[in-house]
């Protein structure tokens, strides 16, 4: 729902005011990685260079393939002819804050703000923005100003939730979650928050968060992992194992989901499936330290050393700092010595 990123500090950029006229800005082709998507608006733009929209297009592509720099130039340009579409806006403080320019960012959402001063998704950014630089009064004051206009916001009580999450008030931040899923039952994120806050303080009124997130969405993987892990620390293993496989049925790539169910097959010392899962692993992210370890103690529980010695060492290799694999492939080196 939310983006809560790490950001540094930089400069900040003006706008000219809402309704003067405006010049069409220097245009130029700007189609430098061969985005075909580029091509065909810079032809579209040479032709209409003050078509602020097509320039929001541009922009749009330019962002989502982290082409920032160009993103904020065309956005520039598109609030000099038309400084009067939110959307802008917003795009262009996620531009500057994806580029590490925070106090662009913000002050771009703060310029929206005073423009429309009643536009709900930019009080809610702003918010955010303010909680993301740790500015905890100023984005509370911000979500409480726009309770007082809509009472019944679920975002806004989510707002408040995070602040206060961040400032360690458990009590006021569960307060707010749930108002938020109270006024708005398909609000995944408060739903999970509520578990893991409750799970924190071994309270089993956790699962009952974790079934309302899956209320609200019994496709997301994301509340069926977290309802998993509650289940298989509380040990319900048998609960939380048919839930990972569910997870791994519907995403193969999503691979905590074989790594966890792996571990507990490790546990378990149902070594063959605990191999299963971490070939799972291994085929679809190769590059994963873990799983070679994990395949690599399966290995050696079904006393193939070999294989176990080659898993501990390609994880070493993949990530050296790992002292726990080491010390793995020193007893398996040990076991093959003996043999």
């Amino acid at each position: 729902m939310f983006r809560l990123l790490a950001l540094t500090i930089t400069t900040v950029v003006l706008f000219s005011s809402c309704g003067e006229e405006k010049k069409s800005p220097k245009v130029e082709r700007h189609n430098k990685d061969g985005i075909p998507e580029i091509k065909q608006l810079d032809d579209l733009i040479v032709n209409d260079p003050s078509n602020a929209n097509l320039l929001f297009e541009r922009a749009k592509v330019f962002y989502d393939n982290e082409g920032y720099n160009e993103a904020i130039e065309d956005l520039q340009n598109a609030l000099a002819i038309d400084s009067s579409n939110i959307n802008f806006y917003h795009l262009l403080a996620d531009s500057y804050l994806d580029n590490y320019k925070s106090r662009d960012a913000v002050k771009v959402l703060e310029d929206c703000l005073d423009r429309f001063p009643s536009s709900t998704p930019t009080q809610l950014k702003l918010s955010e923005y303010y909680l993301i630089l740790k500015q905890y009064e100023k984005s509370i004051q911000l979500a409480g100003s726009l309770l007082e206009r809509e009472p019944s916001n679920a975002e806004g009580y989510f707002m408040m939730g995070m602040n206060f999450r961040a400032m360690q008030d458990s009590i006021k931040a569960i307060n707010s979650f749930q108002a938020a899923v109270e006024n708005d039952p398909e609000l995944i994120d408060a739903w999970l928050i509520l578990g893991d806050m409750y799970y924190a303080e071994n309270n089993p009124i956790a699962i009952d968060y974790y079934n309302g997130a899956l209320t609200a969405d019994p496709n997301s993987i994301l509340a069926k992992h977290s309802k998993a892990f509650y289940l298989q620390n509380n040990g319900k293993i048998d609960e939380a194992q048919k839930l990972y496989e569910q997870i791994i049925l519907s995403d193969r790539k999503y691979i905590q989901a074989p790594i966890n169910s792996g571990i507990l097959y490790l546990e378990a010392e149902n070594f063959e499936k605990a191999k299963d899962q971490f070939n799972l692993v291994i085929a679809n992210v190769p590059q994963n330290p873990l799983g070679h370890y994990y395949r690599g103690l399966a290995n050696q529980g079904l006393n193939q050393l070999e294989s176990a010695k080659e898993d501990f060492q390609n994880s070493i290799n993949l990530d050296p700092t790992e002292q726990r694999v080491r010390k793995a492939l020193e007893m398996v080196e040990k076991l093959l010595e003996k043999n």
